[in-house]
């Protein structure tokens, strides 16, 4: 479950500074643009908790009128770097972050436990 702690929100190893917009794990922290803090706070607000495309739209942009053309490909194309960016400060293997897709329903992060 994700703990919110001096506004900081934690799943697995991985914590995001609400106030500063950085992402850590054990390898680093990283300063997030807007678009991409947006929707990791959206997601590890509720850790597990699948989060729809119009959910994370509406937390980006919410002035219908600041949308891009198309957010879905927008959204698809910061969540691939994000994941790329969680893979990059630490949280492989044992107990590694991820962002997970459900197909047609929305995006989730979870933390995948290994046996």
């Amino acid at each position: 479950m994700s703990v919110m702690q001096d506004e900081i929100y934690r799943v697995g190893k991985l914590s995001l500074d609400i106030g500063r917009h950085v992402l850590s794990g054990p390898r680093g922290e990283v300063l997030l643009a807007p678009v991409p803090f947006r929707i990791m706070e959206k997601l590890m607000r509720r850790e597990g908790v699948i989060q729809s495309q119009d959910a994370i739209t509406q937390a980006i942009w919410s002035d219908p009128d600041d949308e891009p053309d198309d957010p879905g490909r927008v959204i698809r194309e910061k969540i691939s770097k994000l994941r790329g960016l969680i893979c990059l400060i630490g949280t492989d293997g044992r107990g590694r972050v991820e962002i997970r897709n459900e197909r047609e329903c929305g995006y989730y992060v979870s933390v995948r436990k290994q046996g």
